[in-house]
């Protein structure tokens, strides 16, 4: 946990502990006000919480000010989805991911459907670095052939023999929270992931409409480790500011991957337009530059013969970002 996140942690039992507080006042018959400043009793029974609440917001207030990212993209923060599935028109070719990298010109890759063999890991061994699909959403037929939480063990082991592998993604991971998986679970995955190589990380995907009504959001703070945050409909677009700000709040001190779809899957059910591409990447970079994103990832491989055009515009945007050094 980082310097933020243990503050925000820190900030929310202050808070409840005033509110306690307050309630055991209203309960005791405590004035909070006398004229115009709190009575005597009530300051006796706050004690410092007040004091403490204003240290931990100040150091909060600092810490948001200073955030910053850097200017542009780079090679080492942009990251394309893909691998080998028969739906959504996509490739049971094993280098399918390896395919779209290189029409990118990526060097990194989010290796999804299939399965963590020796094969595998070794054809994307070259590969910058390698987020590995975890649990059975959206998974291949037959390619997870042990538990979920054995293959997060088994994936921080194949780690060690190839050390490109930074971590792994569970797909739909707050929708699938109670239909398919229990928060038990995914903490269960986090702790082996971690057993064998404890720099590995869990990126947990979530969209923009799950960030507000759902009650599994916040109980899976824990469990994820690097959020991947997807805006599936295209109409919803337009509140990207709002929508990183609440993430921000609801995920404190995590880091952040924007997830860029080319095809529209949540509306229209086409190829998205070049310019609401252009606006999301224009709109990451800037949140790069705030420090509000750290990594960005193109959903993916079986795209690229779908959405031709859009695959022009993603691929353009990354070669010129790319020169800049």
């Amino acid at each position: 946990m980082n310097r933020l996140a243990e503050l925000y942690v820190e900030r929310d039992r202050i808070i409840e502990e005033i509110r306690h507080r307050n309630y055991t006042a209203i309960k005791s018959n405590i004035r909070p006000y006398q004229e115009s400043f709190a009575s005597k009793e009530f300051l006796d029974l706050m004690g410092d919480l007040p004091k403490r609440l204003n240290a931990v917001l100040a150091e909060i207030y600092e810490l948001e000010k200073a955030r910053k990212g850097p200017d542009h993209f780079t090679k080492e923060n942009v990251f394309v989805w893909g691998g080998p599935t028969p739906s959504w028109g996509g490739s049971m070719a094993k280098d399918a991911s390896i395919k779209a990298k290189e029409y990118f010109g990526f060097d990194n890759v989010m290796y999804v459907y299939g399965d963590h063999s020796d094969e595998m890991l070794a054809i994307h061994k070259d590969c910058g670095k390698v987020i590995c699909h975890l649990g059975s959403n959206c998974r291949t037929a037959g390619a997870q052939t042990m538990s979920d939480v054995d293959e997060a063990k088994h994936l921080s082991e194949m780690s060690l023999k190839y050390p490109n592998i930074i971590g792994g993604v569970v797909d739909d991971m707050i929708g699938n929270c109670g239909p398919k998986y229990s928060r038990k679970i995914y903490m269960e995955m986090h702790d082996a992931l971690k057993s064998a190589n404890p720099n590995l990380e869990l990126y947990g995907v979530v969209y923009t409409h799950e960030l507000d009504g759902n009650p599994m959001s916040k109980r899976l703070v824990d469990c994820i480790d690097h959020v991947i945050l997807w805006t599936w409909d295209k109409n919803h677009l337009m509140d990207l500011d709002v929508n990183i700000e609440k993430c921000l709040r609801l995920f404190p001190g995590k880091p952040i991957m924007m997830g860029v779809f080319m095809f529209d899957y949540g509306l229209t059910c086409l190829p998205n337009d070049v310019p609401s591409i252009q606006y999301q990447l224009e709109k990451a970079r800037k949140y790069l530059q705030e420090g509000k994103i750290q990594d960005i990832v193109i959903l993916g491989d079986r795209e690229i013969h779908k959405c031709p055009e859009v695959a022009v515009c993603i691929r353009d945007f990354f070669k010129n970002e790319f020169l800049k050094g």
